[in-house]
């Protein structure tokens, strides 16, 4: 995965608003990269925990529960490219951006690149992102659901051969040991769908994180600037009120001619 703090437009961008003292734009462009490699963080690692489960889910003996984990499996597949998709929505425009900042930066000076990375509107990038990853997550809840059904009628399954008892010793004793194994590859499905929706979750409340932060640091930052404003007038109108008056020129009369 590429180090999105090393790409040659975004460090550029960091360095400037560095130097330029923009410290508050800085820490937008930084979360925003941050969570980034979050993302890809996470949905590399579900995405290669599936494909090694893929191999199990062939292993079922079962074929009608071998089907339908198998497509359950390609819908949770389905699910991360999403979310893969959307990094790679989310970092091609925040480079594009910071590529347009720097050019408006060299042409107009340090006012045009605090405006750059406002237009770049980060809060609401990360709160689509949220609510990407909060339909994903509930969409894998109800997939983990459908497991858990049907492991319950694995499970009622293997009560039944264990019924049989030595009516068909032979045929039930195989077809038990091949509903155990089934069950024990259903299980490990079911815990990973499980990890895969906390996952999701995470990556969404992630996101809900970082914009509430962005906003209250707004928020901050602009009620300090009005009040800074309001102490440097209050100063002013404070200094001209004690400005001494400066003195009026003494009036001497002339004599009298007699």
């Amino acid at each position: 995965m590429e180090n999105l703090n090393e790409h040659p437009q975004i460090a550029e961008l960091l360095e400037a608003l560095e130097q330029n003292g923009l410290t508050k734009e800085k820490s937008e462009v930084q979360s925003l990269v941050t969570y980034i490699g979050s993302m890809e963080e996470t949905l590399t690692g579900m995405l290669g925990e599936l494909q090694d489960m893929r191999k199990e889910i062939n292993l079922i003996h079962n074929s009608t529960l071998r089907s339908k984990c198998q497509n359950l499996v390609q819908k949770a597949d389905d699910k991360i490219r999403q979310g893969f998709s959307a990094v790679k929505q989310t970092k091609d425009h925040l480079i594009q951006t910071a590529g347009n900042a720097m050019k408006a930066f060299r042409e107009k000076g340090k006012d045009t690149l605090a405006q750059s990375v406002r237009a770049m509107k980060i809060p609401e990038a990360l709160d689509k992102l949220s609510s990407l990853f909060h339909r994903l997550s509930k969409d894998m809840a109800q997939d983990t659901m459908k497991l858990s059904s049907m492991n319950a009628e694995l499970q009622s399954a293997k009560g039944h051969f264990k019924n049989m008892g030595l009516l068909l010793i032979g045929k039930a004793a195989k077809e038990a040991e091949h509903t155990k194994t089934d069950k024990g590859i259903l299980s490990r499905l079911s815990r990973l769908f499980d990890k895969a929706q906390n996952g999701f979750a995470s990556l969404e409340q992630k996101a809900m994180d970082a914009a509430d932060k962005l906003r209250v640091n707004r928020v901050k930052v602009s009620v300090k600037e009005n009040l800074n404003r309001y102490k440097a007038a209050a100063k002013g109108e404070r200094q001209a009120e004690i400005q001494p008056l400066s003195p009026q020129p003494k009036i001497t009369e002339k004599p009298k001619e007699r």
